[in-house]
């Protein structure tokens, strides 16, 4: 493959790629994280922050969308080098799981007004049901597209469009992003987003971005 054939990014698909992250990570410093082992420590901080911890949690749902646009651009360059099994993979599984993960966002914002209520037993009996029942498939989801990274870190390598650290990088960054989204431990929230923003960062670099330039003047034949 040489530079006439290599894929490239769009700026506006480097920008994702680079923004996402920044905003995810922004998001999970300042959100209230889940701990399903202390639903009454987190209603009463949530409470007790809740326009630092809705502001996170908003955060966090745009990022997911983002994410999963920028997942789409980096499936779109093994597309590009003829892995189209792959790339099909990639986008239908991360998809699905920002999916999952704007979910999670969603419930995560409802944490203040529920510690705000004077029924707290009820309101700790009720995430604990929800976080027995059908809420799994939410994170299912998460599974689905950490899977989905895994294939898209494996063809980047392969295809040689980044190193093999890079895809490494970009491979457990997602999948920690990912799974990490209930928490319960912020460090390990925000680390996984770092990762994922350094291995996104360096598929920007080593791919780089399509240059246009302006087109050349073209001069009509003077006949004497």
């Amino acid at each position: 493959m040489d530079r006439t054939t290599r894929p490239t990014l769009t700026p506006v698909a480097a920008g994702l790629l680079i923004g996402a992250p920044l905003i995810m990570i922004v998001g999970r410093l300042l959100l209230v994280p889940f701990d399903d082992q202390g639903w009454d420590a987190v209603l009463t901080a949530a409470a007790a922050n809740q326009s630092r911890s809705d502001a996170g949690w908003l955060l966090a749902l745009a990022a997911s969308g983002l994410l999963g646009a920028a997942a789409l651009s980096m499936a779109s360059l093994l597309h590009a080098v003829g892995r189209g099994k792959a790339a099909a993979f990639v986008t239908v599984s991360t998809a699905l799981g920002w999916a999952g993960s704007a979910g999670i966002c969603t419930g995560g914002m409802l944490f203040s007004y529920l510690g705000a209520s004077p029924e707290r037993a009820a309101q700790v009996a009720v995430l604990q049901a929800f976080n027995a029942g059908n809420s799994a498939f939410i994170f299912l989801l998460c599974v689905l597209a950490a899977v989905g990274y895994i294939v898209l870190a494996v063809g980047l390598a392969r295809s040689a469009l980044v190193g093999k650290g890079v895809a490494i990088l970009v491979g457990l960054g997602g999948f920690g992003t990912l799974l990490t989204m209930p928490g319960p431990m912020k460090p390990l929230l925000v680390f996984a987003a770092l990762v994922l923003l350094a291995g996104q960062a360096l598929v920007v670099r080593s791919v780089g971005t399509a240059q246009t330039s302006a087109p050349r003047p073209e001069w009509e034949p003077v006949s004497v």
